[in-house]
């Protein structure tokens, strides 16, 4: 809860908020997605997706447009929505080098090997629940 709380309130180093970084994220990292893609990685309903891509395509940061490929309308990122993704990603790393580089190598060693177990473990629950629900 602390966590998310003071990522919520960190300031940003563009105007994207956290639903619009995550969009920008997937589309930019992983390429065009539909909705129904975005809903489904960012675990999101259906709805929820539909009002923040309106909300991202409003700003400039996202489009929606046909492909020949896909019978769905695909999102992908505009020109300035690559930049601010990208302004906003390393303001995020750099905001994150630093809070880091205060632990210690041994502290950050053991948090990142925590993080990887950590990691692993749901992982590991959730493909256990989906066996279960098979």
């Amino acid at each position: 809860m602390r966590l998310g709380r003071r990522r919520e309130t960190g300031s940003s180093a563009t105007s994207l908020d956290a639903s619009a970084f995550r969009i920008l994220w997937l589309v930019v990292e992983h390429g065009p997605h539909t909705l129904r893609g975005l809903a489904e990685h960012l675990q999101l309903e259906q709805s929820t997706i539909n009002r923040q891509v309106h909300a991202a395509v409003g700003r400039g940061w996202i489009e929606r447009y046909d492909h020949r490929d896909s019978p769905a309308m695909l999102v992908r990122a505009t020109e300035a929505g690559q930049e601010a993704y990208r302004r906003e990603s390393q303001a995020r790393a750099e905001g994150l080098r630093e809070v880091v580089s205060t632990l210690g190598e041994r502290a950050v060693a053991e948090l990142a090997g925590g993080l990887a177990r950590f990691n692993d473990a749901v992982d590991e629950a959730i493909e256990a629940s989906v066996r279960r629900d098979e």
